[in-house]
C-alpha cells in the first residue's frame, strides 16, 4: 500500500470521531449558549447596512431593542443590530476566519487538494456552487432557519420543523448533484 491510500483509509474511518466532536459542539453551544445557527446573521449584517443609511430603525424600549421593520423584532435580530458583537457574529467570522486558515495551513491535505480536482475535473463552476448556496440559504431562511440551525440544532432538539427540512432537502441535494454530475 502506498502512503496516499494509507492516508485515505485513515480519513475514511475518521469521520465517526469528526461527528462526535461535532456533535458535541453543537451540544455544548445549545446546552450553554443557545443553538447554533448562521443564516440569521445575514438578516443581521443586512440590518447594519440599512441602519447605517437609515438610523432610526433601530431604538431601545427599556431594556429591550425594536425597530421599525417588523422582521428585525423576531430572533433578537434588532439587539444583534443595535450590539452586533454577539454570539452569532463571532460564529459568522469564525466560520470564514477557519476556512481561511484551513485553506492556508492545510494546503497539502488531501481533503483540499481533492476538492479543487473535482471541481475542475467535473467542470463545476465555483459561481454555480456559490447561486446554489444562496439558494438554500434562501429557502432555509424563509424556513425561519439555516442548514446548521435546522439540519444540526433543530434535528437534535427534535424540532419537527427541522426534521422536515432535513428530510425534503438530502432528496432534493441528490438528484440536483447527480443532474449536475451527468
Amino acid at each position: 500500500m502506498n502512503t496516499l491510500s494509507i492516508r485515505r483509509r485513515i480519513m475514511k474511518n475518521r469521520w465517526i470521531l469528526k461527528g462526535i466532536v461535532l456533535g458535541s459542539v453543537f451540544f455544548i453551544s445549545l446546552l450553554l449558549i443557545k443553538p447554533v445557527g448562521i443564516s440569521t446573521q445575514f438578516s443581521v449584517v443586512s440590518g447594519m447596512m440599512q441602519n447605517a443609511f437609515q438610523e432610526d430603525i433601530i431604538f431601545r424600549v427599556g431594556k429591550e431593542f425594536q425597530s421599525t421593520v417588523d422582521y428585525y423584532n423576531q430572533d433578537g435580530i434588532a439587539k444583534s443590530i443595535a450590539v452586533p458583537y454577539n454570539f452569532g457574529v463571532i460564529f459568522a467570522l469564525g466560520i470564514f476566519l477557519g476556512g481561511m486558515l484551513g485553506k492556508i495551513f492545510f494546503r497539502k491535505n488531501s481533503d483540499f487538494v481533492e476538492m479543487s480536482n473535482l471541481l475542475e475535473k467535473d467542470k463545476i463552476s465555483r459561481v454555480k456552487l456559490f447561486i446554489g448556496g444562496v439558494l438554500l440559504l434562501f429557502g432555509a431562511r424563509m424556513a425561519n432557519g439555516c442548514t446548521s440551525g435546522h439540519m444540526m440544532s433543530g434535528v437534535m432538539q427534535l424540532a419537527i420543523s427541522s426534521i422536515i427540512f432535513t428530510v425534503i432537502l438530502f432528496p432534493i441535494a441528490i438528484l440536483i448533484a447527480k443532474k449536475v454530475g451527468e
